[in-house]
């Protein structure tokens, strides 16, 4: 995973649509989606999820490493909830206000059936930001990413 690719990032005027969303009621959806439907509204779970990260980051695990190997879509949603994202059905956006499109940068890497993007935001005087994001299969076909007012919004 030591070959990065640059991924080039377009500045517009208006953030692209995203899907609608994903149908989580009814006979025909999915046990998969119906559970992350769940896991998403289920308010009693969030304070859970906070503790065990603290004791993760206690003990000196970095949560997003311990659940890459077995749940890659749970440490996206982790990743981007720390930057203060949102995740679409079809992508992602993440606010980077106060932050110039010169000073991020977006690379790729694939590997195997996983494909992992990097965002790096670098500021004078300062240690950059840098957080790795495991992308679902979907995303494997290609995405696009989009510069919106200090918004990065990537598509896939």
């Amino acid at each position: 995973m030591d070959e990065w690719t640059p991924v080039d990032i377009e500045e517009a005027n208006e953030a692209p649509p995203f899907a609608e969303g994903v149908e989580t009621h009814g006979l025909s959806v999915d046990a998969a989606t119906l559970q992350a439907s769940f896991e998403g509204e289920a308010a009693h779970l969030v304070e859970v999820r906070q503790r065990h990260e603290a004791v993760l980051v206690t003990a000196g695990m970095i949560p997003e490493h311990a659940l890459a190997a077995t749940q890659p879509e749970r440490a996206l949603t982790w990743v981007v909830q720390g930057l203060n994202g949102r995740i679409h059905p079809d992508g992602l956006t993440i606010p980077l206000l106060g932050s110039a499109l010169e000073h991020v940068n977006l690379t790729t890497s694939t590997e195997g059936e996983t494909a992992t993007v990097r965002l790096t935001v670098s500021e004078d005087g300062h240690e950059p930001l840098v957080r790795d994001m495991n992308l679902p299969e979907k995303a494997m076909n290609g995405f696009t990413a989009t510069w919106v007012n200090g918004h990065l919004h990537l598509r896939w």
